[in-house]
């Protein structure tokens, strides 16, 4: 655990707000506070010796993962198209897509189980300060945009990050529209940056509330169409889920274009 308290011990010095009485003793507990300590850090610079302790660690911990080689992901029905149920920071792959916010920086709240606060947690604080400097150009990321970054510390080369709609009622034509945005976008940076396969998340369907169902449809629609002029640029996209409830729904639905 030296490298751990290593790491705590610096992001405590460089944030004088934090007072902690008590530091906790067990290594689960120590990986909890370092992962919050990380989540609230703004993207500035950082020292050196952080970033090589940090990526020590990172890497130890990724050892002891699962890692899941998009090589050995079957293709679903003989084309591009995968379906993976896992761990998109444990998938090793030329690009995962990141569901951010417009921000985008990263989730700032402590141990949030979306993917944005996953993918940055364990790529490291590099991810954070490289998307600061996208952001200094960009401004502010429209709904239905994509920019690219290095992955640091995943398994994964780039990360694509984009911005998928928030529904508040009902899901509007606009929204609808939005979404396949997220997908051509990320599809079309890919292309450029000459990567090959690429996996998407269940992209708006968390904490942006659109309906699962019908987001896996406009997903599995607009990757088949953009494929059809496409095709040769890629050799897999998968659709990552993470539940057993979200693999349902991709499979039944990619079931039915087949079928039809």
């Amino acid at each position: 655990m030296e490298k751990l308290d290593f790491l705590i011990d610096y992001l405590l010095k460089e944030n004088s707000q934090i007072s902690i009485k008590q530091l906790p003793q067990n290594e689960e507990e120590k990986e909890k506070l370092w992962r919050s300590l990380c989540n609230i850090r703004d993207p500035k610079e950082i020292s050196d010796n952080y970033i090589k302790v940090e990526n020590e660690f990172l890497q130890e911990r990724l050892k002891n993962k699962i890692i899941t080689n998009v090589k050995d992901i079957k293709l679903l029905f003989d084309n591009k198209i995968c379906l993976w149920k896992g761990d998109i920071t444990t998938l090793k792959i030329s690009a995962i897509v990141n569901a951010a916010n417009s921000q985008g920086l990263g989730c700032f709240v402590p141990c949030h189980k979306c993917i944005d606060n996953q993918i940055h947690t364990f790529a490291g604080v590099n991810l954070r300060i490289e998307c600061s400097e996208k952001m200094k150009e960009i401004g502010v990321i429209k709904t239905g945009k994509a920019f690219i970054t290095k992955a640091y510390n995943l398994p994964s080369k780039y990360v694509i990050h984009t911005v998928g709609p928030i529904i508040y009622n009902s899901v509007t034509e606009k929204e609808i529209e939005q979404l396949k945005e997220c997908y051509i976008n990320s599809m079309e940076l890919a292309k450029e940056s000459n990567i090959r396969t690429l996996a998407f998340p269940c992209i708006s369907t968390g904490e942006f509330r659109f309906p699962k169902k019908e987001a896996s449809k406009i997903a599995i629609e607009t990757v088949e169409e953009y494929l059809k002029e496409n095709k040769k640029y890629f050799d897999k996209i998968v659709f990552n889920v993470f539940s057993n409830e979200d693999y349902d729904i991709y499979f039944r639905n990619l079931g039915e274009k087949v079928e039809k």
